[in-house]
């Protein structure tokens, strides 16, 4: 489906986007230590690379997801301009990514001041360097659950941010076909299935629902009641015009939970290859030659196991589809 790659592809090059700025970081951050160079002047520099970030592109992007939903639902072209849609499901502001921007920058500022004062940089510099690049982490976001309140684990700006633009475009969609919804008299929606579609989404997909259907689900989603409309959903709402049809029969939810995981783990090993190839400029740059042939080796075998899960899927359409773009 056009919409639903949308959402993906809009999704994974905001991933991309941010782990390069992080991958700026992490270079700056060993270029700086290597030569000796002060808090301040890596401070500095942190904020030329943070500084000038675009973040225009996120909401164009749901902007242009807004226009592409109207045009889909009712063959009418417009300008972002002018639609005025109700927020429904109301989107994460912009301002909560700018904080998540501005606490991954503290922490490695913080970072590099420590390594500055430790015992092992002032003694064994390159040794202790390789331990810290070894050891070196963007897990900066704490990340709870939304059931319980517990914290998970801690992710990457990256990994976080794009789960925002995921939720802020899936959400501008459903509000989108609501709005049009409205306007057309239309009372039935339904989920279209999709490729790659995740074992949540999918006991929802292909059953018709009115409005007071959809609403429900909107409110048991927003109290954590559902798994629809997770981080990661990217469900389309559209019209239901009284075709037939089918629910997922197990065995085909076992295959799209299959191939969705392959997708997640393709994604993953795809961001995890820029990481390497930064980690071996880094090497390189301070002349470890063993440090750079063991990155080299690992993203050698993350090419090899992108290539294993690809083959895996059934058909050529759907190994296209895995691959997303700027790989």
């Amino acid at each position: 489906m056009k919409n639903s790659n949308f959402i993906s592809e809009s999704v994974f090059e905001t991933n991309l986007n941010y782990v390069r700025l992080q991958n700026k970081t992490k270079e700056l951050f060993f270029k700086c230590l290597d030569e000796g160079r002060s808090e301040s002047y890596f401070k500095a520099h942190l904020k030329e690379i943070w500084g000038n970030v675009d973040y225009s592109y996120l909401e164009d992007g749901i902007h242009e997801y807004e226009t592409l939903m109207h045009e889909i639902n009712t063959g009418e072209k417009v300008e972002a301009k002018d639609l005025k849609v109700e927020k429904v499901l109301p989107l994460v502001a912009l301002s909560v990514i700018k904080k998540i921007d501005d606490k991954f920058q503290n922490v490695k500022v913080i970072e590099y001041k420590n390594c500055l004062k430790s015992y092992g940089y002032k003694t064994a510099k390159d040794t202790y360097l390789n331990k810290v690049q070894e050891r070196y982490t963007n897990q900066t976001v704490p990340y709870y659950s939304k059931k319980t309140g517990e914290l998970i684990r801690y992710v990457q700006p990256s990994t976080y941010n794009s789960m925002i633009h995921n939720t802020n475009l899936t959400r501008t969609g459903w509000n989108t076909t609501l709005h049009d919804g409205d306007e057309l008299d239309q009372d039935m929606y339904y989920i279209p299935g999709h490729n790659f579609s995740c074992p949540e989404c999918a006991d929802y997909q292909n059953k018709p629902m009115s409005k007071r259907d959809v609403m429900d689900l909107i409110g048991d989603a927003e109290e954590g009641e559902e798994e629809l409309l997770h981080p990661n959903c990217k469900c389309v709402l559209t019209f239901y015009e009284g075709k037939k049809l089918k629910p997922y029969t197990s065995k085909q939810k076992a295959e799209m939970e299959e191939q969705y995981q392959i997708r997640q783990k393709v994604n993953t090993l795809t961001l995890r290859k820029e990481e390497l190839l930064s980690d071996m400029k880094i090497a390189k740059s301070r002349g470890e030659e063993g440090l750079y042939d063991k990155y080299n080796q690992l993203r050698n075998k993350v090419n090899s196991e992108i290539r294993e899960l690809k083959s895996a899927l059934p058909t050529a359409e759907l190994q296209k589809q895995v691959v997303a773009i700027n790989r």
